[in-house]
């Protein structure tokens, strides 16, 4: 953890890998007075105040603006409260003891299929990458044009392959996780 004295950057495993994990590190971290402030790059902000015992949960779902107030009352009224929000991700706070948010296989089940959906369009990215190496590795004639071209397209499957293997691990591991629950 580092930051000022009031607040501190915690790492995160991936929520893909390790969400419940995740989960419990906030709770231990909130029973010593560190609770959890906001997303940021690959972890958390947590920001010091009393300690408390609260459990957390993580919800994933594309959440219209307009729909959000309705969304985080739905939580609310089973005693959940919201604590931070990025994208399509959202963690929620309760004391120990409240019913859990998802109670069971089915409504699991939906949670990850709901984000499978939301990565699918991102596997163009990896889709495009391997084209591109195809296409660098085609035999041609050694003209300079040709050379420039392959090593453009070498160059583009390089930078493509930096986010297509979080993609890729990322869509995998949730494909895994669906797997296991049903």
């Amino acid at each position: 953890m580092t930051m000022a004295r009031n607040k501190r950057y915690v790492s995160s495993g991936g929520l893909a890998f390790t969400e419940q994990g995740d989960m419990n590190k906030l709770s231990r971290l909130a029973a010593k007075g560190w609770l959890l402030d906001s997303f940021a790059p690959f972890g958390y902000k947590v920001r010091k105040s009393e300690p408390q015992q609260l459990i957390y949960s993580v919800d994933y779902n594309n959440v219209k603006p307009n729909e959000m107030e309705d969304y985080i009352e739905l939580f609310e009224a089973g005693g959940w409260s919201r604590v931070c929000s990025s994208s399509n991700i959202h963690i929620f706070s309760a004391v120990p003891g409240t019913k859990p948010i998802y109670t069971d296989n089915e409504t699991k089940v939906e949670k990850y299929k709901r984000t499978v959906r939301m990565l699918r369009p991102l596997l163009v990215i990896p889709l495009l990458t391997a084209i591109l190496f195809v296409l660098s590795s085609l035999p041609a004639s050694s003209t300079e044009e040709t050379t420039a071209l392959e090593q453009a397209f070498k160059t583009a499957g390089l930078i493509g392959l930096v986010p297509s293997l979080p993609i890729l691990m990322t869509y995998a591991a949730y494909r895994v996780r669906l797997r296991r629950i049903k």
